[in-house]
């Protein structure tokens, strides 16, 4: 294998796929980067029998790549990476010799690393389903944004750990719970199709797939089989493997009713619980206290060690009864920051139940959070 390349182009390509890359595994060859060179293009993959990304760098005037021999090769992605960062901006030839050393030159700059046979390295999934959906980048990295947090870090319950994907007839549905908290969004798809599936994909994998969504509202291919999810947008495939069980229901928890509605500022209630929250962040469920009388929402924390702290927020607008209620202050941070707006309604039903916060004037995204009992 021979060829040269813009610097720039191949440590892209490389940072990219490396997410991938196994980080503890007894199988040397996963924790590398395969390159293979073609006529037109050179392919960087990494794979660590969950996660897979490939990405295709084409032959243009900005990539400068030029293949003088098609190949593949396995090289060390730790120093393959290093490697090609410490090297000038410039053009970069990297050749392999039968016995899988690989040249790597720029300039008067010369670096040789050991290579591992090509045909060592697993193959990514083939996906021959027809199940599969259009939808924008900037869409599938808000629908990650406001759920993927909201899933279980523990493997006590594996499916937990992951977020439930649901095709509908009118667009995608991503929900996480880890038992306590819940969170759903909703976006619509541009393609009439009665197409219906659903899904369970790892969180973590998910999180790492909004990090290389262009910025730029490109379409993302989104297919799925029985045991892989695939998301292709521009030169990259992005592959994670899926959760196999059955996802709770989570819609029968969701209250249909409410005895309380409180429509308040996001970013004032959002300020009175994260200071509340310097004096709960001690104890082990962050404890903070809701007093909601009228209009009047008083939020509290106390500690026995540390201190005591009271602010009063007004609400915009109150219905329904009077209310106290605690709850993991870490959680309603971490649904206000999800959903993102400036105005958000709470339904309350009684100090002992579940309550939402959904943005105003929008039925798009829904936070649920169990309350914390104490007395």
């Amino acid at each position: 294998m021979k060829f040269s390349i813009a610097q720039t182009a191949l440590l892209g390509a490389l940072q990219t796929a490396s997410k991938a890359v196994a980080v503890r595994t007894t199988k040397q060859v996963l924790t590398g980067i395969l390159l293979q060179a073609e006529a037109e293009r050179l392919i960087a993959t990494a794979y660590d029998l969950e996660l897979g990304i490939r990405v295709e760098i084409p032959a243009d005037d900005t990539n400068l790549l030029n293949v003088q021999e098609a190949g593949a090769i396995v090289l060390p992605a730790r120093y393959l990476i290093d490697v090609i960062r410490k090297l000038p901006t410039r053009e970069i030839s990297l050749s392999v010799s039968s016995n899988y050393m690989t040249e790597i030159r720029c300039g008067q700059v010369e670096f040789h690393l050991h290579g591992i046979d090509a045909a060592e390295f697993p193959h990514l999934p083939v996906f021959t389903t027809g199940r599969s959906l259009e939808v924008s980048s900037e869409r599938i990295r808000e629908l990650i944004q406001r759920t993927a947090f909201a899933s279980a870090t523990s493997e006590v319950r594996p499916i937990l750990t992951g977020v439930h994907v649901e095709r509908t007839s009118s667009g995608l549905v991503f929900t996480a719970t880890d038992g306590l908290r819940l969170a759903t969004h909703t976006v619509g798809s541009d393609e009439a199709d009665d197409t219906q599936w659903q899904v369970n994909i790892p969180s973590k994998s998910l999180v790492e797939l909004a990090k290389i969504l262009p910025d730029s509202d490109t379409p993302v291919q989104v297919l799925v089989s029985e045991s892989h999810s695939l998301f292709v947008t521009g030169n990259t495939h992005f592959y994670t493997r899926l959760i196999e069980g059955t996802y709770p229901d989570t819609a029968r928890l969701i209250p249909t009713t409410h005895r309380t509605e409180v429509a308040v500022d996001a970013d004032l209630l959002a300020g009175a619980v994260d200071r509340a929250a310097l004096i709960a962040r001690d104890r082990e469920n962050h404890m903070v206290r809701l007093e909601i009388a009228g209009t009047s929402i008083q939020v509290s924390s106390s500690s026995p060690e540390v201190g005591n702290v009271t602010e009063q927020v007004e609400a915009n607008r109150m219905e329904g009864d009077d209310l106290s209620i605690a709850f993991n202050a870490r959680y309603v941070l971490e649904a206000l920051r999800a959903l993102d707006a400036d105005e958000v309604i709470l339904h309350f039903n009684g100090p002992n139940q579940p309550f939402t916060i959904r943005a105003a004037g929008t039925e798009q995204s829904l936070q649920l959070i169990s309350p914390i009992l104490w007395r």
